[in-house]
């Protein structure tokens, strides 16, 4: 029942508040939806309503016609990682002719393109730059209540978490993926903001989040955050924003994360970390982690024969004829390819790889973009927040280097935000004047 309310109170509260303060309200409902994944959890029942999203989205697209003239200039399309994203999914949609299994690939390029309609509502309902924030809060809020919910879940007879996950990621692995991007941002939460009680709460979502991610033991994860949070730091102390003081309380700061993260991690954990080593070393003779490998060459053959994709769970259903006989592939030969680029190349053909790795480096660099302009301003607050967002979509291409993620949602909502952040930083005349600012020129001005 509790979990039921934990649930329900913020998402009627959105609600209600998106009567007041604009439709992007209702998309961050739609992040508490989605992470909470009520269809999947047993406090379900005790709901008077499930599967909201497909409303949520309705709503969304009906708001958006209502006040056409509002959110229309936006820009959407002119973004090339934009223009990308729908290339890859008009690539993965013409390769329906190829596609063995038609009703999930039917399935799939529905989930897609919802996505995609998602991403497009996202960038023309977010007017202001507080938006963009609300919207990682709410990401941050979403997440914490997943890893609290985890907490209290547990792990299962095989050390792992099961049963937790969201509508397009229902293994474990996937839930890692969606939860590590947070931990960096948190961590430059707790840096930017000077409130105790801001602080205190980020902390507690911070050791929420990372208590989940040690109870998951997803290798990938770990990579990623680790990956994540060190380009987090280079940048930040490359940078000449920070003094030395600053930079030596951050420097303690993550003494502290470290000395958190090893209360945290269990025996168990730590096991499976320390295998990161054995199973990046070949073996044809038993299924290791290393195993994936073989799956990544076996897609390359594939991807000659289908040049243009075949489509979702193609890899599954292919992949047993390009897989050498002799390498242990477990119980069963039709395997996912375990990398999402490699998804990407067995499901969309070359020219899907090509335009969805477009897609990731022009989402890379407009973040980067924002960030070297806000610090240009000496908006450094702006600049790391930027940096934080930037961070947790490296943390993301690490994990999704590991798992399949094409249709990942998170990874849109980053693309999206990064459309976002050049709209409401740079492309809008946004370089509003700061209150010292304007007093100077309404002097020269006199």
């Amino acid at each position: 029942m509790i979990s039921a309310l934990l649930y329900l109170l913020p998402f009627l509260t959105g609600l209600a508040m998106s009567l007041r303060h604009g439709p992007v309200l209702i998309f961050m409902v739609y992040q508490l939806d989605y992470f909470l994944n009520p269809q999947n959890k047993w406090w379900g029942s005790y709901l008077p309503f499930l599967g909201a999203q497909f409303y949520l989205v309705l709503t969304m697209l009906i708001v958006f016609f209502i006040g056409f003239g509002k959110y229309w200039p936006n820009k959407y399309f002119k973004h090339p990682q934009i223009a990308f994203m729908w290339l890859t999914i008009i690539c993965f949609c013409a390769a329906y002719f190829n596609a063995p299994y038609l009703q999930y690939h039917i399935s799939a390029m529905d989930a897609l393109l919802t996505v995609a309609a998602v991403t497009f509502l996202i960038v023309k309902l977010c007017t202001q730059k507080k938006h963009i924030s609300w919207i990682v809060d709410t990401y941050l809020l979403s997440a914490f209540l997943l890893a609290f919910y985890i907490f209290g879940w547990g792990r299962d007879n095989s050390g792992r978490v099961a049963g937790v996950g969201m509508v397009d990621a229902p293994d474990a692995n996937l839930v890692a993926a969606a939860l590590a991007p947070t931990i960096v941002i948190f961590i430059a939460k707790l840096i930017a903001h000077k409130s105790l009680i801001q602080r205190g709460i980020y902390s507690i979502g911070l050791i929420f989040s990372l208590n989940s991610l040690i109870l998951i033991n997803s290798r990938g994860a770990f990579l990623g955050v680790v990956a994540g949070v060190s380009y987090f730091l280079f940048i930040s102390f490359r940078n000449k924003a920070f003094t030395a003081k600053e930079k030596g309380t951050i420097f303690l700061g993550m003494l502290l994360f470290v000395g958190a993260f090893f209360r945290l991690a269990d025996d168990t954990f730590i096991n499976r970390m320390m295998t990161v080593q054995e199973q990046s070393t070949l073996n044809e003779q038993q299924e290791t982690g290393s195993t994936r490998v073989f799956f990544w060459l076996a897609s390359i053959e594939m991807a000659k024969d289908y040049p243009f994709g075949a489509g979702a769970g193609a890899f599954q259903y292919y992949g047993t004829y390009y897989i050498p006989t002799h390498i242990d592939t477990g119980k069963s030969r039709q395997r996912a390819v375990h990398s999402t680029w490699f998804e990407t190349l067995s499901e969309a053909g070359f020219l899907g790889l090509l335009f969805f790795t477009l897609m990731i480096w022009y989402t890379f660099k407009a973040f980067a973009r924002v960030r070297k302009e806000l610090w240009k301003r000496k908006d450094f607050i702006a600049s790391s927040f930027v940096l934080s967002l930037s961070s947790g979509f490296v943390t993301f291409i690490v994990c999704m280097t590991f798992i399949n993620r094409m249709r990942a949602e998170v990874l849109y909502w980053l693309v999206a935000l990064s459309a976002c952040c050049l709209n409401m930083y740079l492309s809008k005349s946004d370089h509003q004047p700061s209150k010292q600012e304007a007093s100077l020129r309404k002097r020269n001005n006199l």
